[in-house]
């Protein structure tokens, strides 16, 4: 039984997420008012997403409704070893730039970023903008803006 001050997962107005809430207060034993642990935000107790307006068919229990396979999407980080790898073949003579904004980079190009580390600049994804393999994720950065 859950009682106020409880955690609780509930759909969030303003993360877009379902997220750990903390029970508020409850009306007739049912839990009605929550506060996001994430954002602050308080509100009514959503227990899951909203979905999309229900259709004629949809609210008809005699049709019969089949489900459709979900094929599982596992995504794993494995920026980690390609950095490692990345950074253990790196001729010692390779020049590696200081990161700014304003700089033009290319591919292959090794660059230090005050916040970020060293990192490899994967993919030129425009004229403004690149791929770049950190030590813990590939991070979309900004180039030539003046």
């Amino acid at each position: 039984m859950l009682a106020v001050g409880d955690n609780i997962d509930a759909y969030c107005l303003k993360c877009k997420l379902v997220l750990a809430h903390v029970i508020l207060f409850k009306v007739d034993e049912a839990v009605n008012r929550v506060k996001c642990k994430t954002c602050g935000a308080e509100h009514k107790y959503r227990g899951t997403m909203p979905g999309a307006k229900k259709t004629a068919a949809a609210r008809n229990p005699a049709a019969v409704r089949t489900k459709k396979p979900v094929a599982s999407k596992v995504v794993v980080n494995n920026a980690p070893q390609q950095w490692d790898l990345k950074s253990r073949n790196m001729p010692p003579e390779t020049p590696i730039r200081n990161y700014s904004i304003k700089e033009i980079f290319k591919v292959n190009n090794v660059i230090n970023h005050p916040v970020f580390g060293v990192g490899f600049v994967e993919k030129v994804v425009t004229d403004k903008s690149i791929y770049v393999l950190f030590n813990d994720s590939v991070r979309l950065m900004g180039m030539n803006v003046s």
